[in-house]
């Protein structure tokens, strides 16, 4: 498979996602009101909580996969590796649905913070989606065996299709029932449902029912690598977890949820800048591993870790600065609501900054997870958990969202200059000064110089919403089109030498 076909169709997938949940939110906040937009950014950390109990199984899933593509030969185990943990996807699930129903009435009374909407059409709202939220986390494993297969191109059809009836779908049937909240998740069960299907059905096709079926005596001792694998990815990804969203929850208890629903529109364009840097992730990841099972050379396979660092920092610069240059404009454009662009213009300008940076620190695990060795993550990020949820905590009591936005750029400009050296010193020694300098700040601060140029533009904003998008669209083109300039391909197909790639530093 080609990276460069899976990257492009993964980046349209995720752009389309991306795209298509920012445009449906002023048709949200129109059909269903603040308070029961709040209750949908409830659901959106409802399902990133649930990766807690993934374990691990869908990140190592898509590690041995890729392994397994690369060497059927070595790995010839996978197939019932597979068929194993199938069946415990299936007995997990509903262990959580009737967990999440026993905890249903006590979210609804206890934890949101609901002022006029009717109690039983939030408890009824919030049993649905226990039972969404469980269908989706589930299907994450089958996803991740298509990715590492490399099979990427079908799954952004699917997405394509999915996201669609997901987003626009939903908008289309809450205007046809007189109860648009029930209307709204009872859609969204039913499209996960079906998203379940087509990957579970493409997953199984990848790895046949013959292969499945048949028994090996050594699944026992490859099993606890594979456990001891996954329980390091889980833990990490739950310590991620609670240093990233902790905020987000503690807001959903203390805000109202026509105020958390203010905060939902900028934890959803904070997500969104995070979610347009996975699409290459996902093409190159795959990728590497199989570089490194396959034994073709550290070497190659750090090229191509810097040339995805160049790519994501060019697509991750303009973005986050032109938004958090513009936060005021685009919130205006984007909702017409002035109770949004007044509360929480310079928080999305903060968490715009944040998630930029986050968004090339993501690497910095990738570097680890190829390798096979998570210690130092695990380590490191125990030690910022046990520091930084306090802080998350004390910052959303006392201070809001603009608190929580302060800490949620500072902790990643931290990770950036300083956890960013100790991974390049354990599993890149020497990389890091060239990495930091010629792959993200030389980007970032190009970046930054056209969008500190671009204020000086006589644009009269606030007067019409479209006008507004396009001439942030332009800005941010533009922005993006210095930035492109800046990459080691680019610079080579152009015979410019400038911080030649392969300069180590």
């Amino acid at each position: 498979m080609s990276i460069k076909r899976n990257a492009i169709a993964n980046y349209v997938g995720q752009i389309y996602l991306t795209l298509s949940g920012i445009l449906v939110v002023p048709l949200y906040i129109q059909h269903l009101g603040m308070e029961a937009y709040g209750l949908v950014g409830f659901f959106s950390i409802l399902l990133t909580w649930l990766q807690l109990l993934d374990a691990g199984v869908s990140t190592t899933l898509m590690r041995e996969a890729a392994r397994y593509r690369a060497n059927q030969a070595e790995f010839v185990w996978f197939p019932a590796l597979f068929a194993t943990l199938t069946r415990f996807f299936l007995i997990s699930t509903l262990i959580l649905v009737l967990l999440g129903w026993l905890a249903t009435p006590w979210i609804a009374a206890h934890w949101l913070n609901a002022q006029h909407l009717p109690a039983r059409d939030v408890v009824i709202a919030v049993g649905i989606m226990v039972i969404t939220a469980a269908i989706r986390w589930r299907t994450s494993p089958y996803r991740s065996v298509i990715v590492g297969f490399e099979h990427q191109v079908w799954l952004n059809g699917v997405n394509l299709i999915i996201t669609t009836l997901r987003t626009f779908g939903a908008v289309v049937v809450i205007q046809f029932f007189p109860n648009p909240l029930l209307t709204f998740f009872i859609w969204q069960l039913l499209v996960s449902i079906a998203e379940a299907a087509c990957c579970i059905y493409k997953s199984c096709q990848l790895v046949p029912r013959s292969a499945r079926k048949e028994k090996r005596d050594d699944l026992k001792g490859v099993l606890r690598p594979f456990i001891r694998f996954a329980l390091s990815a889980a833990y990490s990804s739950a310590v991620w977890t609670f240093i990233s969203q902790i905020d987000r929850l503690v807001l959903s208890k203390t805000l109202p949820l026509s105020q958390y629903g203010s905060f939902t529109v900028v934890a959803t364009a904070a997500t969104g800048i995070l979610l347009l840097s996975s699409p290459i992730m996902q093409a190159i990841v795959p990728r590497m591993t199989g570089m490194k099972t396959r034994n073709e050379g550290d070497a190659e396979a750090l090229k191509l870790y810097r040339y995805t660092t160049q790519a994501v920092a060019i697509f991750m610069a303009p973005l986050s600065m032109t938004i958090a240059c513009y936060a005021g404009p685009l919130l205006w454009a984007w909702t017409q609501k002035t109770q949004i662009v007044d509360e929480m213009s310079f928080v999305l300008s903060l968490y715009a900054l944040g998630s930029g940076i986050q968004a090339i620190c993501g690497l910095l695990y990738h570097l680890q997870y190829i390798n096979g060795n998570l210690k130092l993550h695990m380590q490191g990020f125990s030690v910022f958990a046990l520091i930084l949820v306090p802080l998350n905590i004390w910052c959303a009591m006392h201070f809001g969202a603009l608190g929580t936005g302060w800490l949620w750029l500072g902790q990643n400009i931290f990770y950036l200059v300083g956890w960013a050296w100790l991974v390049h010193r354990r599993f890149a020694p020497g990389l890091h000064f060239t990495w930091l300098t010629r792959d993200v700040m030389l980007i970032w601060a190009a970046s930054a110089l056209m969008a500190w140029l671009s204020t000086f533009l006589p644009i009269d904003w606030n007067q019409n919403r479209w006008i507004n998008l396009l001439w942030l669209g332009l800005i941010g083109a533009i922005n993006l089109g210095v930035c492109c300039l800046l990459h080691s391909l680019v610079l080579k197909r152009l015979r410019l030498p400038l911080f030649n790639v392969e300069e180590r530093g």
